[in-house]
């Protein structure tokens, strides 16, 4: 595997010493660059812990600033290097991925070269089973209910602002097992309304921190592999488009884990903590498909997803190696071999002049690990979550945007209830007025 990635450098190294080496014959160099920025003030009325109540108001902001330079050689061959940053307070990174290397700050870093042949990037970046992935239309990009980038929901059990999500529980049908890690990615060009995208990522680091010294942590994915065929066609006024994608991955050192499960003793109903039956983290493999159709202002999908990491969140990347468990020390983000968690969503919208209105609905069940409750019974529970928006938005001027929305949750876990012994079921509403800029 090491040579693998040491060839994956190598055709690296080429591919860079061939942007440098041509600028001689180029004909055209450019750069551009732009942005946007949300700013959410929200009305937030969710269950409490009793003694413990948590605030009824909150805000979110973040802030994306891009820039991107290229050459354009005399044989029409594109070269060129972008890169992102990110400012967010801590109510916008839920949709964040949770993988060590580069700088917090730094979203996104790649090079990359383009021609009639297609595509072919390197660097930190999504992987191809998410870019071209087709899911609900929606109003509001940071305030939606499949993939929220703000999120206010708060678990009551923490004292600084926490996401709320039981045991992992997380809303999203976009397939985002690696993240913006490091990898290669070629993208087809689209022939007949179809493009195909194949991406490799070797370890699970932003940057180059460990692709060659890594130190094969426990638990661990990497050599994850990544495949989308998607499908873009206009016919008669209609416009169309699908996408079905695929993830497979390797825990590069697996080992014998269990994990914590709160749930209801049987005969009594005592809430109380269970250890679940000892099991050895799987290879991560997900996979998902969505369509979405348009027509005079209207547009209508979904999206669905199907995936082995526990609640349907990222990839857990803790710094405890040697001694314990890197990605799977606890249950959120563990890649479980006997269980998996499904999620779908759909959506509708409409747009006419400077409005544009919508509604949209998730659901989420995931299975949790296996427990004895007593010495012979066997148990096997489940979390749910399900969720609703309806949402208006108005542009005020070209790159200025406000949006007013509703969004109800429901969580259903196994205590069935949220109290300061454990908390996994809930009610919340949430109202939010967001103001979103971009540029150029």
């Amino acid at each position: 595997m090491r040579q693998m990635r040491r060839l994956l450098f190598s055709s690296v190294a080429a591919f860079a010493a061939a942007a440098l080496s041509q600028p001689a014959d180029a004909e055209e160099y450019g750069y551009d660059y732009g942005g946007y920025a949300n700013f959410s003030g929200y009305l937030i009325n969710q269950d409490d812990v009793p003694g413990d109540e948590v605030q009824d108001f909150g805000f979110a902001a973040d802030a994306h600033v891009r820039g991107r330079a290229k050459v354009i050689l005399d044989d029409g061959i594109e070269l060129g290097v972008r890169a992102q940053l990110r400012f967010e307070s801590s109510e916008a990174r839920f949709s964040d991925d949770h993988i060590r290397g580069a700088p917090e700050i730094l979203d996104k870093f790649f090079i990359y070269g383009q021609h009639a042949f297609g595509r072919i990037s390197i660097g930190d970046d999504y992987g191809a089973a998410k870019q071209n992935g087709i899911f609900s239309p929606i109003v509001s990009d940071a305030n939606r209910v499949d993939d929220a980038k703000h999120f206010v929901l708060q678990d009551p059990l923490r004292d600084s602002f926490t996401a709320f999500t039981p045991n992992g529980a997380h809303i999203r049908t976009d397939l985002n097992a690696s993240g913006e890690a490091f990898k290669i990615m070629y993208a087809s060009p689209r022939l007949i309304g179809l493009e195909l995208d194949v991406s490799y990522m070797p370890e699970l680091t932003r940057g180059l921190s460990d692709v060659f010294n890594n130190d094969n942590e426990f638990d661990q994915q990497s050599n994850i592999w990544e495949a989308n065929l998607s499908f873009q066609k206009s016919l008669g006024g209609f416009d169309f488009g699908a996408y079905a994608g695929y993830v497979t991955g390797d825990n590069e050192r697996p080992s014998l884990r269990t994990v914590t499960i709160f749930a209801r003793q049987l005969g009594t109903g005592i809430v109380m903590p269970f250890t679940s039956n000892p099991f050895v983290p799987d290879d991560v493999q997900e996979y998902g498909a969505g369509a979405q159709i348009a027509y005079e202002g209207f547009k209508l999908g979904g999206s669905w997803r199907h995936t082995n990491i526990a609640g349907g969140g990222p990839l857990q990347d803790n710094d405890v190696f040697p001694l314990g468990s890197t990605g799977c020390n606890q249950l959120a983000g563990c890649v479980l071999p006997d269980d998996s968690t499904e999620i779908w969503g759909a959506g509708l919208t409409y747009e006419t002049g400077p409005w544009m209105f919508g509604v949209n609905y998730a659901n989420l069940k995931e299975e949790l690990p296996a427990f004895l409750d007593g010495r012979a019974t066997t148990r096997h529970l489940t979390q749910e979550a399900t969720a609703w928006q309806g949402t208006v938005g108005y542009e005020i001027d070209n790159g200025v945007d406000v949006y007013l929305g509703y969004q109800h949750y429901n969580y259903d876990g196994p205590t069935g209830q949220c109290s300061a012994v454990a908390c996994d079921s809930m009610d919340a509403d949430v109202g939010f007025l967001q103001t979103a800029f971009s540029f150029p």
